[in-house]
């Protein structure tokens, strides 16, 4: 085994939600010095430096800089882009510091492609001055100020990151806050796609290759048990309905981006959660994992196949009664990948955690 330290810097480990296992590469969202660092993972077990996405893009960046001493001052990468420090009300985001205006790699990349693409878009000369004006330099500051919140493999060349304020990224909730995605390739280290959160054109490939945004492996014979709108008729019916009920639609594509960029070994591969054969109230319990309100009543799997049929029930607590039954209470589950059986964990304020399994016989 091996161990990999970060001094001083933050990592959001919040649901995994700063690192990410593709195959046998680990990459982790540094937030405190804004850097993705990729990491192989070794069959001994060894973690070995693959390279380091932030102030420096190519392996010889900081080289070719520091031997050009008449060129502006490079940030120097064990100063931090922002101060990061616990409080009694959490955790807080000082603004950046702009101690130098050299751009870092990543957001260098960034830039110039958002430039392009607004070049490219307007094909009249005049007209193109107006539509830089519009598009790129009247938003130039906006785009500088960016940070990275998250990141996550596409494959084994493609990140997908998240971009958005410094507020967004050390916030609970990220909601309210405007957000960007970029496609990386960590091969030729350019940006080669830019998207709003409240892209249609972005909602659009979500809506169809929604697997490709779990990136799981190609060894891994139990993810094929995950049911998404991208295989499943039924999960697809069931996000036509939440998509019916927005009275926004841009609202509706900001809500479904704000888990994106997913965290690895985000869903179960159980196939009790396959919407082709059981249906289950996901308010209480879904392949994704996540702490819910748990409920005194048990939660019933109802076949698919035959409606109305009551497969199962999995009850996570103990009997309680008066009081104890009004407390309020959460619970997170933990199915095998095929086995039928789970673990959950109920929690509940004041009182000791209950853990149960729960098996089908």
């Amino acid at each position: 085994m091996d161990e990999k330290s970060f001094c001083n810097d933050f990592v959001n480990l919040a649901h995994s939600m700063g690192v990410f296992l593709y195959e046998d590469l680990l990459c982790i969202m540094s937030l405190r010095y804004q850097t993705i660092h990729i990491l192989q993972v070794r069959d001994s077990g060894n973690l070995v430096d693959v390279r380091n996405i932030g102030s420096f893009c190519l392996e010889d960046d900081e080289l070719f800089l520091n031997s050009h001493a008449q060129c502006m001052t490079v940030p120097n990468k064990s100063k931090p882009v922002g101060s990061v420090h616990e409080s009694a009300n959490g955790i807080h985001h000082q603004p950046v510091a702009q101690a130098s205006s050299f751009l870092t790699g990543i957001k260098q990349r960034l830039l110039s492609f958002i430039f392009r693409k607004a070049w490219s878009e307007e094909a009249d000369p005049i007209l193109r001055v107006q539509h830089l004006k519009k598009k790129f330099y009247f938003h130039f500051q906006d785009y500088v100020d960016l940070i990275m919140w998250k990141a996550q493999f596409l494959d084994r060349h493609h990140l997908l990151i998240k971009f958005g304020s410094v507020d967004g990224g050390v916030s609970r909730s990220t909601d309210q806050h405007p957000a960007f995605f970029a496609v990386y390739n960590m091969e030729t280290t350019e940006v080669i796609a830019f998207y709003q959160n409240s892209s249609e054109e972005l909602y659009s490939l979500f809506e169809q290759f929604y697997d490709h945004f779990h990136a799981n492996s190609r060894e891994s014979v139990h993810a094929n048990f995950i049911s998404s709108h991208s295989n499943n008729i039924h999960a697809l019916e069931q996000l036509w309905s939440m998509k019916n009920k927005q009275s926004s639609f841009s609202q509706f594509v900001k809500k479904m981006m704000t888990s994106v960029p997913y965290t690895c070994q985000s869903q179960s591969p159980s196939p009790y959660f396959d919407v082709s054969l059981f249906r289950y109230d996901e308010k209480l319990i879904s392949s994704t994992d996540r702490h819910r309100h748990s409920t005194d009543h048990p939660i019933k799997f109802i076949s698919r196949r035959q409606p109305n049929v009551l497969k199962f029930k999995i009850k996570p607590g103990l009997e309680t009664s008066g009081a104890e039954a009004r407390t309020k209470k959460i619970c997170s589950f933990l199915f095998h990948p095929y086995l039928p059986m789970a673990l959950s964990i109920q929690q509940t304020y004041m009182q000791p955690t209950v853990v149960n399994l729960h098996l089908r016989m």
